[in-house]
Parts: structure tokens; C-alpha cells; sequence
């Protein structure tokens, strides 16, 4: 089948996001400097992969591995825990806190003895150079089954994950190597009980809500930057996702709060997140518009007037000016 100019490069993307979910796959196995939540907080990018890759494939002609009915309804409810920050700030401190509490009560009830003189632990965090990367309420919020308590929960998303295999393979993720990672960074996780036990000094909802915000941004930023050692589209693709909807949450969520945190969203721009979200290159790209050779094949270009890496040098500036505030305010 014959494909325009956007489409191929809509496909190039596609394939590195297969690659990249192969290269996840290698870390698996092969990393000896990683055994926590990695994966796991990366749920909701293996979803928006999976399911936009599929539908994609589709409109064009292609003929992508086929899914079940359940393997759908799981990729289309996974691919949304990215937007996470899309809701109303009641909503996500509802969901959050209320698995928080899910979390604690599971811990609370199987306590052994020693634990319940000495305290229990009810959240997992994960670290990278000593930056808060993840915690294990995030990746149940991330899950559209029931992870906390759930003994099966491994098993289940293993078998979900086969037809993500499948298509990667069908979209050639074997025909480069995984992508180069550092293995020698200081990747660590650390348990604790939220709130008596834990490194906030905002031992409050509040808190909490902060918390998973600097988790969130800096899995894409510190660990995702760091880890894999060369320019990949993912570093821009998952933080500019995540940076597209905290623009106007982290407005309400400083007023309700009454806090004076902010973030400059002068890259806003929802054309290009739709075009990272969906590959639908074509409602935003003109073929003259394609660089064949950029790593995002020219949207930067095209939204901002400004080439791949001055826009992700103020993508992350902007996010980690959001992240300073953040660490000052709770730690």
C-alpha cells in the first residue's frame, strides 16, 4: 500500500513508540539496575500506543493483529490514565484519595506483628537519582483492573500485554535493536506509611495530591530523560502530554487550594496533542511541512516555529519550574 508523506511519517513515530515498548521489554529482562514501578507508571503511554496504533493502521488499509472484544475495552481504558489531569481538581482528589485509602486499609488489615508496633507501609515510591519518580497509588489509579490486593494482577495484564507484543512486531520493533539505556543510574524504591512515616512535610491530602504530581512530571523528565540515553520522541511526546493538561489544572488546583503555584503554558498548543496522541499527523502536517529527519518529523516546527530541541528545552524548563515549586512547598 502506497502512503503519502504524512502518513510515513505518522508511521516512523508509530514504529519508534513499538520499538520503545520492545526496548521496555528488554529492560525487563536484561537490566540489572531496575526492579520497581517503571513499567508500570508507563501503563497509560503503552495504551495510548496500543490503541491508536491499532485504529490507525486501520484507517489507512493496514491490517493489524486482530483484538478481542475485551482487549479493546482494556487498551481504550488504559490509554486514558494519561489524562489524569483532564479532570476537574474535586474529581482527581477523589480518585486519588480514595485509592490512597484502598491502599492503607489493604496494608492495615494484613499487618503482621511486628508491624503493627512498629508501623506498616502503605505506598511505594520509586526513585532515580533520588528524585520521586512513581508511587504505587499512581499505577493503580493508571490500571483499569484492580491491582491492590489483586494476587492475579500480574498474570492478567501479562496476558494483556501479548496482542501489544503482536502489533509492535507486526509494526517491525525487531528490526532495530532496543533503544541504548543507562543502566548505571541510581534507580531505587523506598516503602513508607503515609502520612506518620513518610518524607513530606505536608502530611495532608493536599500533600499527597502534590506528591503524585511531582511523581508524574518527573518520570517523564528525570526518568525517561535520563534512562534512555538517546533523543527518542517519547521525552517530548509524554511530558508535552502531561504538560497539556496540567496548564489549566495547576491553575484550578492553585485556587482551590489557595497555594501560589503555576506553570507557563505558552506551549500549549492542542493541534500537536492531538497529533501525539492519536497520530493523526494529517489534520495538523502538510507534506511540505514533513522533516523526515527530525525526531518528531516537524511538528515543533509547525506549532512553535522552533526546531525539536529548543522546544523541548523550554518543555522541560517550564515543567521543572512546575516541579521546584512543588518540592519547596511539600518537602
Amino acid at each position: 500500500m502506497d502512503l503519502n508523506k504524512v502518513q510515513v511519517a505518522a508511521l516512523r513515530l508509530m514504529q519508534s513508540d513499538a520499538r520503545f515498548l520492545y526496548t521496555l521489554v528488554d529492560i525487563h529482562k536484561n537490566a540489572e539496575n531496575i526492579t520497581s514501578n517503571y513499567i508500570m507508571m508507563c501503563q497509560p503511554y503503552i495504551g495510548i500506543f496500543v490503541d491508536g496504533a491499532e485504529q490507525w493502521c486501520k484507517k489507512v488499509g493496514l491490517v493489524p493483529p486482530s483484538f478481542t472484544a475485551e482487549e479493546k475495552v482494556y487498551y481504550t481504558a488504559l490509554r486514558q490514565g494519561h489524562k489524569l489531569f483532564e479532570k476537574k481538581y474535586l474529581d482527581y482528589s477523589k480518585m486519588l484519595n480514595e485509592k490512597f485509602k484502598e491502599s492503607d486499609k489493604y496494608y492495615y488489615d494484613k499487618r503482621t506483628t511486628i508491624e503493627k508496633i512498629l508501623g506498616y507501609y502503605n505506598v511505594g515510591t520509586d526513585l532515580c537519582n533520588g528524585e520521586f519518580c512513581g508511587n504505587t497509588i499512581i499505577c493503580a489509579l493508571h490500571t483499569p483492573i484492580k491491582t491492590i490486593g489483586n494476587e492475579q494482577v500480574g498474570n492478567m495484564i501479562k496476558g494483556m500485554s501479548v496482542i501489544a507484543g503482536k502489533l509492535s512486531a507486526y509494526l517491525g520493533c525487531t528490526e532495530n535493536l532496543p533503544y541504548k539505556y543507562n543502566d548505571c543510574l541510581n534507580v531505587t524504591y523506598k516503602d513508607f506509611h503515609f502520612y506518620k512515616d513518610c518524607p513530606l512535610k505536608v502530611r495532608t491530602s493536599l500533600g499527597f495530591e502534590l506528591f503524585t504530581i511531582l511523581c508524574i512530571v518527573n518520570y517523564v523528565t528525570v526518568f525517561i530523560e535520563k534512562y534512555f540515553i538517546e533523543e527518542i520522541p517519547q521525552k517530548f511526546k509524554f511530558a508535552y502530554l502531561q504538560y497539556y493538561y496540567l496548564c489549566d489544572f495547576i491553575k484550578e488546583f492553585s485556587v482551590a487550594n489557595n497555594i501560589g503555584i503555576g506553570l507557563n503554558s505558552s506551549l500549549k498548543n492542542r493541534g500537536i496533542r492531538n497529533c501525539l496522541a492519536h497520530y493523526g499527523l494529517g489534520q495538523f502536517l502538510s507534506e511540505d511541512d514533513v522533516i523526515e529527519d527530525d525526531v518528531l518529523k516537524g511538528l515543533t516546527y509547525k506549532a512553535f516555529g522552533m526546531d525539536y530541541n529548543s522546544t523541548k528545552e523550554h518543555l522541560f524548563e517550564y515543567l521543572r519550574e512546575l516541579t521546584e515549586q512543588i518540592k519547596y512547598m511539600i518537602f
